[in-house]
């Protein structure tokens, strides 16, 4: 670091967008499961048998999942019934430390990749450019500078997919549908996706969204969520279907940034989350019975609350170090509870320093980081130093109007120091049962991911996280060394 079926699947995907849907009380009894039509219905099974590998891991991201989505709180049942069974029969953590930046594109990199952001590349949501924070955000796979979960398990022979996740635009998957944004005017984001998907997966995708208003699928939330998972069904009935599939659901986040952590929004949208896991689980039955498949639930980042948005460019702006639209001297990008400062020179850095550190006084809503203490956190090297929120305050890209303004959302997350309430929890063959982990990390999801394959993402000396042994029960074996 520098100094300073159509028409079913379009119903359940409008009832997920309107969030009308009504959570089913799961049966006593275990049964066979049958078919997506069972879904509020799916009982877990009991895993028997002697130690063995899974046939199919089901590798879910839900963006902002806490524990007390699964395990509940004081006064308060989890909203997640399916998840919570799954965690009272598998392992759970009651706390999973983030990444910094605690935002969605370097915290997924690091579930798939066990490193830190500032080693895998992926050092924030958007990109910058000569004029300043672009809209374009860190999708494409060859922005990866680290190993992940769906190389390792195509190098070792296995059939991959990955629907919705993170950085993976442009990666060599035959079973993709990437992660793309509409970007240019009057695109929508089944045409985003469409370069990148495979086709009779695009079809299957454009049939199940065709009742849908276009635009309802143009942001991250329960519509989108939906057909992923609908493109999930459609892979997973294939007679060669996956033996990983990669997941992201993002409904969740979306109404719990919109309106407040806890709020009935966040927790309607908690309850639609697990009936879509429920749906995938009750698809994924058809071709591999539960009892023989593995499935890991990981979040990205805690979303804590927020009230007030704060516009540290501005500062630049007045300072003449940024002009808006032209080329920068010194500029702040922001990873909402978090910023890192940019610069073309020493001097334009401590410039920018100074004049950050007056706004930081006068505002008291954020704090300058020096890099000495950002290095051990592993972000962007490239970044001169950080900013940090203080409680309730978010950061923005604004360069135009005050240094703070009444914030749109009600919740955040991005911080450096990110609070252990990201959740993180496995159910299935080759899970023991009845584990709780009283403290893990996002970077080593991917780690554990990878051993459960029988695989190994990279060497120990190479990895930030590290795979959780005790939680798998898995026959003696060696596992497939990192090329």
């Amino acid at each position: 670091m520098k100094q300073v079926a159509r028409g079913a699947s379009a119903a359940l995907a409008v009832a997920a967008w309107l969030g009308i849907a009504c959570a089913g009380a799961a049966p006593s009894s275990p049964q066979q499961v049958t078919g997506a039509g069972d879904a509020a219905q799916l009982v877990l099974p009991e895993i028997r048998g002697a130690s063995s590998r899974p046939l199919r891991v089901l590798f879910l991201g839900i963006s902002g999942l806490t524990p007390g989505d699964y395990l509940g709180e004081a006064g308060r049942p989890a909203p997640m019934p399916l998840l919570a069974s799954m965690a009272a029969a598998g392992a759970a953590a009651l706390a999973v430390g983030g990444v910094a930046p605690g935002s969605v594109y370097p915290a997924s990199a690091s579930l798939i990749t066990g490193r830190l952001p500032g080693a895998h590349g992926i050092v924030a949501d958007r990109r910058i450019g000569s004029r300043g924070v672009r809209s374009a955000r860190y999708s494409h796979a060859s922005q990866l500078r680290a190993a992940t979960l769906w190389q390792r398990a195509a190098e070792a022979g296995l059939r991959v997919a990955a629907l919705g996740w993170p950085t993976t635009e442009g990666a060599a998957l035959p079973l993709l549908l990437p992660d793309a944004e509409p970007e240019r005017q009057g695109e929508h984001w089944l045409d985003a996706v469409a370069e990148g998907t495979e086709a009779q997966l695009l079809a299957a995708l454009r049939g199940a969204a065709a009742d849908l208003p276009a635009a309802a699928l143009d942001q991250p939330g329960a519509a989108r969520d939906a057909l992923l998972i609908e493109s999930a069904c459609e892979l997973l009935a294939r007679p060669d279907g996956p033996a990983l599939l990669l997941l992201h659901l993002s409904g969740v986040a979306s109404e719990t940034q919109r309106w407040g952590r806890h709020s009935q929004a966040a927790e309607r949208a908690a309850a639609a989350a697990d009936r879509e896991v429920a749906r995938l689980l009750a698809c994924s039955a058809r071709g591999v019975p539960l009892g023989a498949t593995a499935v890991v639930v990981a979040g990205d980042r805690g979303l804590r609350p927020v009230h007030t948005q704060v516009s540290p460019n501005t500062a630049l702006v007045s300072a003449g170090l940024l002009e808006p639209g032209a080329r920068w001297s010194a500029l702040v990008r922001s990873n909402g509870s978090s910023a890192f400062v940019y610069a073309s020179s020493e001097r334009a850095a401590l410039r920018a320093r100074s004049e950050l550190q007056a706004a930081a006084r006068q505002s008291r809503a954020f704090r300058v980081v020096p890099a000495e203490e950002l290095l051990p956190l592993g972000v962007d090297p490239d970044a001169w130093f950080g900013l940090r929120a203080e409680p309730g305050y978010l950061f923005s890209d604004a360069v135009g109007g005050g240094l703070l303004a009444a914030a749109e959302r009600r919740a955040e997350g991005g911080a450096l120091a990110e609070p252990d309430d990201t959740g993180w929890l496995a159910w299935g063959r080759g899970v023991r049962s009845g584990l709780r982990i009283p403290h893990m990390r996002v970077t080593d999801a991917g780690p554990t991911a990878a051993a459960l394959l029988g695989l190994e993402l990279a060497p120990q000396a190479d990895l930030d996280g590290r795979a959780l042994i005790g939680l798998l029960d898995l026959p003696p074996a060696t596992p497939a060394r990192a090329r």
